[in-house]
């Protein structure tokens, strides 16, 4: 009888001992804020929750007291790196973290960083500014070392309306678009990374326009692009508007890789528009409206697939709210960055159609010459 009773005894003490053991892992894996603990496959992402906590904790109790990782990959000082660092301390404040942790994870023109976002465990802790554009074109064509798939990523927000541009030198030798489609030598055209959105995007352009064209992308951000641009080496340069305002008069910006005009550059013509003043193919217009549609990502924010829907809908919410913030639009204006804010349902919309035009686009990101 006491042994019957000494067994129920240590079978009991080992099912408490076993409960809180699931109960401390749980809460230490969720306060870790480190996005390659406890990692996760891609794939392996897409088949976690997304309805909801299971554990029925709210997604405010989640947050609050937690460190959050933003991953840029891009260098410091460029607009993904600005974007990240001006909404962090903000997001702090909306979701009652205890930190937000910007992390610079440049390489491969934006893959490497978005590797990292997409593999990090789908706890909602690991958020990234990711290369939107970039991230497509790189899954249209299939590049190296792509482990993400954009139509899986969780979209977040889209917190800017900064249209991309191709900018010459006022005093150069191409002073303007006209200038260079009558180029009969290779243009010299710098972009931040091989497989970045602007990369890819003056890659399109200049192939549907038939400009002659080496490209030169070995930079960690657009602040060492805009660099290089200013002293000389190259033709062009292919940034956002926010980057060449910063630069004042000494870049002329030719072209919108837009196909909508853009109230701060009033005078500056779509490439849609410029495509049908020189009376380029259907099919060749049509690739450039796609192209336009996937540069409209802008600085976009991402999470890895697989988190639960109502930590996905608190940042959403805390990222909106930090964009009407006063303070923080008027640190956007000091820093001449455009707030243009679009819903992640949106983006998902916009990417899942990018995609679908893979076909239309394809053709034109060759850059080998």
């Amino acid at each position: 009888m006491k042994a019957t009773v000494k067994r129920f005894a240590v079978a009991a003490a080992a099912v408490m001992t076993l409960a809180a053991l699931v109960s401390g892992c749980g809460n230490s894996s969720q306060g870790s804020g480190n996005s390659n603990a406890g990692a996760t496959s891609g794939g392996s992402n897409t088949a976690a929750s997304s309805s909801g906590t299971a554990s029925g904790q709210s997604a405010a109790d989640f947050f609050k007291g937690k460190t959050m990782q933003l991953i840029v990959p891009y260098g410091p000082g460029g607009g993904y790196d600005q974007w990240a660092r001006l909404i962090a301390p903000y997001l702090q404040k909306n979701l009652g973290l205890k930190q937000v942790q910007v992390v610079n994870a440049p390489g491969g023109g934006g893959l490497v960083g978005t590797n990292q976002i997409y593999a990090a465990k789908p706890d909602g802790l690991t958020i990234g500014d990711t290369n939107a554009g970039g991230d497509v074109f790189d899954q249209m064509v299939g590049a190296n070392g792509m482990t993400f798939d954009v139509t899986k990523m969780t979209w977040l927000a889209r917190p800017d309306d900064d249209p991309h541009v191709i900018a010459v030198h006022p005093t150069g030798q191409y002073k303007s678009f006209a200038d260079l489609e009558k180029a009969k030598q290779p243009i010299k055209g710098l972009a931040t990374g091989k497989g970045s959105s602007d990369y890819n995007a003056a890659v399109i352009t200049y192939n549907a326009f038939h400009i002659p064209f080496n490209m030169v992308a070995a930079f960690s951000g657009s602040s060492d692009e805009k660099a290089a641009f200013l002293r000389g080496d190259g033709d062009t340069t292919s940034l956002s508007a926010s980057d060449v305002a910063q630069a004042g008069d000494k870049a002329k910006v030719v072209v919108l890789q837009s196909d909508q005009p853009f109230d701060k550059l009033p005078n500056v013509p779509t490439v849609v528009d410029l495509a049908q003043q020189a009376g380029l193919s259907q099919d060749t217009v049509n690739a450039l409206k796609a192209m336009t549609n996937i540069m409209d990502l802008g600085h976009a924010f991402i999470a890895p697939p697989g988190i639960p829907a109502d930590r996905v809908q608190a940042i959403e919410d805390a990222m909106q709210k930090s964009l009407q913030d006063p303070a923080f639009v008027a640190s956007a204006q000091k820093a001449h960055l455009y707030i243009g804010y679009l819903p992640g349902s949106q983006l998902t919309q916009m990417v899942q159609q990018a995609m679908s035009n893979t076909a239309l686009v394809k053709p034109l990101l060759n850059d080998k010459k």
